[in-house]
């Protein structure tokens, strides 16, 4: 059976229902077209490059609505505007993290040997005890060959035959189900140099997970954290309105100040509204912040980044970020379909965005060999260098230096149960 692989690109999107009033909503009446005539006529209003749309298109002469938006889209900009039957399950994956698979994401390391990266919490992959840095060695039965290119197609039900850390090798039998992706994946402190370092894994921007960081701030005021280490290599985005709670507990000094300002189309420019740093009371109120990084880094994660930089010293550790500067809204339409224009881009207090991603302050291999939270793994220990010395200076990596063609991309199967929904960020009703 043929298989198919994607890069993981989690994208910045705002979530919008259909149902809003009519003199402020020029579509909001167009949920009872059919679905071609509604792609057409959202893309047509809401686009960002709306006027880059060809003007000889006419949605009856498409045999799919995928066809449809794909010949209204402006590229090579627009890698991230999609189309998807789902039945609503992407606005339920941002709300609460809802998901159906086995919660776990896999890469190659830097020696192409196939290794899982990511183990979600409440997963089935957890409920095994499979944990990052783990290397598959077969799935199914068949050996996974260098470079992981002979992956056999699964579903519902997947064999794992993996190899610990210590070098014992077990099989797993995983059975996908539905489960709520936490976004806080784990946090903890450590000692370093008579500092309290606080270190926190963040894999989504859910809407659930802002009480998840206020539980993670609590506790690190409660050891009296006074430095911060944010990972998230991982993450491809979620809410902006999460993003925002995540930047105000990291320092809240900013509270009132520009976080993000929305630009829309020039149909669109009385929704060029602003989120401001807000008020918290469990914030940390630091000076710098090391937020390490990865190409996975994306939308939301960096709305992080450009929307911290105004006000204190952000040092970013690994790679370049994604780049995924803009965002949309999904419409959902009554056959299904969720229908992802992006809609408009942002910028931070200073009038910045970040098309390009965000080059790191020190470049450095992410070492899917180890675990989240190992002082020898290249990103937290050059964060950790840094802390203990007052620079990167002298800094010399745990593993070998990264190759020209490392290969950073995390693999996902497409296969029916476990297909990996777009992560959407937002979940703003379109006013």
């Amino acid at each position: 059976m043929k298989r198919r692989f994607r890069m993981l690109i989690w994208l910045l999107l705002v979530f919008a229902t259909a149902c809003q009033k009519k003199e402020n909503n020029p579509i909001t009446d167009v949920n009872s077209l059919p679905i071609k005539r509604y792609v057409y006529q959202v893309m047509k209003y809401i686009y960002f490059w709306d006027t880059k749309i060809p003007t000889n298109i006419n949605p009856d002469n498409f045999s799919t609505p995928e066809a449809l938006m794909d010949a209204m889209l402006y590229k090579p900009t627009d890698r991230w505007s999609y189309i998807v039957k789902d039945n609503g399950a992407t606005a339920a994956q941002l709300q609460t993290g809802s998901t159906q698979g086995f919660g776990f994401l896999w890469g190659l390391d830097r020696d192409q040997n196939l290794r899982l990266v990511l183990v979600h919490p409440n997963s089935p992959a957890e409920d095994v005890r499979l944990t990052r840095g783990m290397r598959v060695l077969s799935v199914n039965g068949t050996p996974i060959n260098t470079g992981a290119t002979n992956i056999p197609r699964f579903e519902n039900t997947v064999s794992l035959t993996v190899q610990e850390a210590s070098g014992a090798i077990r099989q797993v039998e995983l059975q996908a189900r539905s489960f709520n992706m936490r976004g806080v994946t784990l946090y903890e402190v450590k000692q370093v140099a008579g500092r309290k370092v606080g270190y926190l894994v963040f894999s989504i921007f859910t809407q659930s997970s802002v009480q998840e960081l206020d539980e993670a701030f609590n506790f690190f005021r409660s050891e009296g954290v006074n430095e911060l280490v944010l990972d998230i290599r991982y993450n491809g985005g979620g809410s902006p309105e999460t993003a925002q709670h995540l930047a105000s507990l990291i320092a809240p000094n900013a509270a009132g100040r520009r976080f993000l300002q929305y630009r829309h189309n020039n149909q669109n420019t009385q929704r060029n509204t602003e989120l401001n740093f807000k008020s918290v009371n469990n914030g940390l109120n630091l000076s710098r912040v090391f937020i390490l990084t990865t190409s996975n880094t994306a939308s939301a994660s960096e709305l992080v980044i450009n929307g911290l930089r105004p006000f204190i010293n952000v040092q970013t550790i690994g790679s370049t970020t994604n780049g995924k500067y803009v965002g949309g809204y999904v419409f959902t339409h009554r056959e299904g379909y969720s229908v992802v224009p992006i809609s408009f881009q942002s910028i931070n207090a200073n009038g910045d965005t970040f098309a390009n991603g965000f080059e790191p302050s020190f470049r450095t291999t992410d070492d899917r060999t180890r675990p989240f939270g190992d002082l020898n793994e290249n990103l937290l220990a050059a964060a950790l260098h840094f802390i203990a010395n007052g620079s990167f200076g002298g800094y010399v990596q745990t593993a070998r230096l990264e190759s020209e063609d490392f290969n950073e991309t995390l693999l996902y199967t497409e296969d029916q149960a476990i297909r990996r929904l777009p992560i959407i960020s937002g979940f703003k009703q379109l006013q």
